[in-house]
């Protein structure tokens, strides 16, 4: 008894550092049963604003409900080529202003095919996919996140680019790290849940990371499908259709690049470079009142507040909130989020053009 005892506990403490680690890239271990619907309303404020202010509050259907909706077919790219570590695929209007679209871990460009549908008459889209992701082969070496935030800077030399930059989870990470490091680069940043810290010490964040990779490691492609349900999808997006829709899709990512690539970003703290991000900065964030609950954010304000608090470092830094929905917002809330994405762009295309004036 007393050795179930403790087999038990070691679980749930193991099932807490889970928990606390990573909404970031889905590892959030809890039971919510929201129910699937369509969008019914949303709601936007566009007041003068002030570095670090809440430009924009949206949201959906007040019991938490989302879309229940299959990914977009995947488009015909105009082009397929690599820039360092990273394939990039070309879409749209080559005469429109450039966007480029990072997407999340175990995610390929196919996360972004329903805004590449919609943008793709008026913009000049550069998607990349990471190397051991959605199929790609991995990369051996170290330090990922530098090799990817040079690679984009390639691509943004190469191709006379001025972009802005969009990106979610890991992606999000990485454009925050890309802003910092080439800030000239960028016309604007857009992340959508990127580039927290998920803890505040590095120690904190090495063994939270420590914790979080081990449903991974060692496990083979055939085994990563039921992993990446059990401690990701199935608490990151609402439907239980679209769980399945974009598990089909993930599960052909290398376990391993998972792992590296977790390593690689979620060690990080980027609060102390953001004050180096010189052009205009929208963090998109979600909330779910089941899942974001065991984040420490009990209300939907306690959570703006305190992306609000750490996005006021950037000069020109601000935060739009959708609620009811999780991390995966493109999924579980369409219509809301195309919305916001187009008016951030829209906005920031002013925007820079002010700044640089």
């Amino acid at each position: 008894m007393r050795n179930i005892l403790l087999g038990a506990v070691g679980t749930l403490v193991l099932l807490a550092l889970l928990t606390l680690t990573c909404l970031h890239f889905g590892i959030v271990p809890v039971n919510a049963d929201a129910a699937p619907s369509s969008l019914e309303r949303w709601a936007a404020r566009t007041a003068p604003m002030t570095p670090g202010e809440t430009v924009l509050e949206l949201s959906a259907r007040p019991d938490g409900s989302a879309a229940n909706l299959s990914i977009t077919p995947d488009p015909t790219p105009k082009q397929t080529f690599t820039a360092g570590i990273l394939q990039v695929e070309r879409y749209g209007n080559p005469s429109g202003p450039q966007l480029i679209f990072i997407p999340a871990l175990f995610c390929g460009a196919w996360e972004w095919n329903a805004q590449i549908a919609a943008l793709a008459p008026r913009y000049d889209l550069f998607v990349v996919t990471l190397p051991g992701l959605a199929g790609r082969p991995m990369v051996g070496g170290h330090d990922l996140m530098r090799r990817a935030v040079d690679s984009l800077h390639q691509l943004v030399l190469t191709h006379h680019l001025r972009p802005i930059v969009v990106g979610h989870s890991l992606g999000g990470t990485l454009g925050v790290l890309y802003a910092q490091t080439y800030p000239h680069d960028l016309r604007a940043l857009i992340s959508v849940e990127g580039g927290y810290p998920i803890a505040p010490t590095l120690e904190q964040r090495e063994q939270r990371v420590d914790e979080a990779i081990k449903p991974f490691e060692g496990i083979s492609r055939r085994a990563l499908a039921p992993v990446l349900r059990k401690f990701q999808l199935q608490y990151l997006i609402t439907s239980p259709a679209t769980v399945d829709a974009v598990l089909q899709r993930a599960a052909r990512s290398d376990p391993q690049a998972i792992v590296a690539w977790m390593r690689a970003a979620l060690v990080l703290d980027l609060t102390p470079g953001l004050s180096k991000i010189t052009v205009p900065f929208l963090e998109i964030v979600p909330y779910d009142r089941g899942i974001d609950g065991y984040r420490g954010y009990a209300t939907e304000g306690a959570k703006r507040a305190a992306y609000t608090a750490w996005i006021a470092r950037a000069p020109h830094g601000r935060v739009v909130m959708i609620a009811s929905s999780r991390h995966f917002v493109m999924y579980d809330q369409p219509t809301v989020f195309e919305r916001t994405l187009e008016q951030a762009v829209l906005g920031s295309l002013t925007r820079s053009t002010r700044l640089v004036q």
